[in-house]
This record gives C-alpha cells, structure tokens and sequence, in this order.
C-alpha cells in the first residue's frame, strides 16, 4: 500500500463537478476522483474547520465508532472499475469496512489517519500533473467552490 495525502477539491468546469485529489507524496502523481457534491461539502467544511449545529452523516460515523470504543485507524482504496473507487476503513479493532472511496477520504480528513491506495490502483488511475505558473491559487479554487455551493439545492439529489 501507497501512502496519498489529500490535495484538495478542484471544481471542473464547465460541468461543475468535484473533483477530489488525493497526491502521493514527494511526486507529482495524483489520483483524482469523481464525488458527489454532498461529499465535497463535507470534505470542504472539514477542511475550513467548520462544526455543523448537528453531525453531519460523516460526524454521527465517527460519533458511532467513538460509542463503541473503535477509531478509524487508516483508510484504504483497494480497487478501481470504469471510474468507480471502492475503499475500506480499517478499524483499531481491525474489522474492515467497505465504503466508497468519497465517504472514506471524508472521514480520514475529520480524524486525520492515514489514506492508503494499491499500487495496482494508481498505476491504473494515478495522472502526473506537472506545476505550472498558471495554476490557479488556492484562493480562487475555494472562491469557485463556494460557488457552486452556493447554486445548489439539496433537491438537486433527491431521487
């Protein structure tokens, strides 16, 4: 297993759809993928350090591993197909659980443990972004992002 560090939530346009990046240390290799607009929420307000009135999906998680005396110690993307990640927490007690890779890197960032991937997975989805002077800064990605946050309706998910 890889260790990856998360990079950040970029907003690809024109479609506005997040884009987690998850990097490998000391590389320029990422590996991006696909979410949900909620997940990138969640990551995002974990990430400014904003605490909801009441837990989100992802708080009352760890709020339920905490009752029942267990951390998520790691979280690891053991597979990709056709775009879709799967992943699984890995618990102090050392039970497994499957998750989907969005969910999982959500609750790595709230705890802060280690995410892990297969070399197999980055080897197949891993892309070597080289830096630019025209990279955006971070500022105007955040600025973008809470944007589209601002845009959307919880009907927008609804099924």
């Amino acid at each position: 297993m890889l260790e990856l560090e998360f990079a950040g939530i970029r907003i690809q346009l024109p479609s506005n759809q997040p884009l987690l990046l998850l990097k490998r240390p000391g590389e320029n290799l990422y590996l991006p993928l696909w979410i949900g607009a909620p997940e990138a929420s969640a990551i995002a307000m974990s990430e400014q350090g904003l605490t909801p009135p009441r837990p989100m999906t992802h708080d009352l998680m760890i709020n339920v591993f905490e009752a029942l005396n267990v951390q998520l110690t790691r979280v690891e993307i053991v597979s990709v197909d056709n775009a879709i990640f799967a992943a699984e927490l890995v618990l102090s007690s050392g039970q497994r659980i499957d998750s989907r890779s969005s969910d999982a890197v959500a609750l790595a960032v709230r705890v802060q443990c280690p995410i892990l991937c297969t070399e197999e997975v980055l080897q197949s989805a891993g892309v070597a972004i080289e830096n630019t002077e025209d990279e955006e800064p971070p500022e105007e990605q955040m600025r973008e992002f809470r944007e589209f946050l601002d845009n959307i309706d919880p009907e927008d998910f609804s099924t």
